[in-house]
């Protein structure tokens, strides 16, 4: 920016000669010699400058504000941050590391850590390869309960899964339960035609009829071969989620001696692309756990 100092000069009116008397000329005449010989002494750079035209500038340099990199300004939530850490495990196959960041809740679910180890990425829980493929999309994350828990989904042109981030005793964790390894099928997905519980979400996207909306039914307890409380839970309500946006679930209906959900959820998008449908519910109250499952369209 350029700024410019200007000299401002004063002019005394001046009076007619008859108006003086010879003292005020004589002291006129001493002033105006004052004057020139101040003039002389003041030397020739203001002068020059005068006789140029031009006035002394000052030029002063401003540094623009550093710009916040796109790294140090989009950091990902601790949900999310914690979903990728999980990913990493399972991409790696790294159990262990995978173990620790579940719930107390989903972990009771195992009947020990080695249990969990053997059956890591083969109980409904995301594989190696799809951990792989999840780990570079774009996360959604959704908020349900109030803000009890949080729900982090990602979808991909061949695999769709979700997390279910909570607080727990044991800090913030994910309770990502497997499903049973023996008995009966405790739910399944009837549209789209994905089978039993969470075992067939890595085959892709299944057979999708959208002019009806999507359904999955749950068993009861009672008629399976169980002798203990469901695992994996009998709910009377569903969360539904089509790509991190939450969706209205339909009042289940009986079926047989199970319930049927049914989701609204649209005819397919108009540019083609997959969408990731996941569904959360409670299982127990206290300490209460969920769970979730996802299902490509």
């Amino acid at each position: 920016m350029r700024t410019t100092r200007a000299a401002l000069i004063t002019k005394t009116p001046a009076r007619t000669p008859s108006s003086r008397t010879p003292s005020a000329r004589a002291a006129l005449t001493g002033a105006a010699l004052a004057v020139a010989v101040l003039g002389v002494t003041a030397g020739c750079t203001s002068g020059t400058a005068e006789a140029e035209g031009t006035a002394p500038t000052v030029t002063v340099t401003s540094t623009p504000d550093p710009v916040p990199s796109e790294s140090a300004t989009s950091t990902a939530s601790p949900a999310v941050e914690l979903v990728r850490e999980y990913l990493d495990a399972a991409a790696a196959g790294d159990a262990a590391a995978a173990w620790a960041l579940l719930t107390p809740e989903a972990q009771a679910f195992y009947p020990s850590e080695q249990q969990f180890t053997s059956a890591f990425g083969r109980d409904g829980t995301v594989t190696p390869e799809a951990a792989g493929q999840l780990a570079g999309a774009t996360f959604d994350e959704a908020e349900a309960l109030e803000g009890a828990v949080t729900v982090v989904s990602a979808t991909t042109d061949a695999e769709a899964d979700a997390w279910v981030v909570r607080e727990s005793s044991a800090g913030l964790r994910i309770d990502d339960a497997g499903v049973p390894s023996t008995g009966d099928s405790v739910y399944e997905w009837t549209n789209p035609a994905a089978g039993a519980e969470d075992v067939q979400s890595d085959a892709g996207a299944a057979s999708f009829d959208d002019s009806a909306p999507a359904s999955l039914s749950f068993a009861s307890p009672a008629s399976a071969d169980a002798t203990g409380p469901s695992t994996v839970g009998y709910p009377t309500g569903l969360f539904a989620f089509v790509d991190g946006v939450e969706t209205p679930v339909d009042e289940p209906v009986s079926a047989g001696s199970g319930r049927e959900f049914t989701i609204p959820v649209g005819s397919a998008s108009t540019d083609g692309a997959p969408r990731g449908l996941t569904v959360v519910w409670q299982v127990g109250d206290a300490p209460a756990s969920f769970r979730s499952s996802t299902v490509l369209l």
